[in-house]
């Protein structure tokens, strides 16, 4: 009698890049429009912006202000 074959489909190689989660801004001047609107909208939030050299647009990052 054959053995069955219990092994699961074949999944396709797929990179996961940290930019492609991010979106993407084609200049600095609309990434930190951008991250000023944010800032507007909730004060504690700190926004700057960063060219990506994977996808070489631009991309904002985050990091909570701590008010002492």
């Amino acid at each position: 009698m054959p053995r069955k074959n219990n092994t699961p489909p074949h999944q396709k190689f797929k990179l996961n890049l940290s930019c492609g989660q991010k979106r993407p801004f084609a200049t600095e001047k609309l990434a930190q429009a951008a991250a000023e609107h944010q800032m507007l909208v909730k004060p504690t939030l700190e926004l700057s912006v960063y060219p990506c050299p994977i996808c070489h647009k631009w991309h904002l990052t985050r990091r909570e202000r701590v008010d002492q």
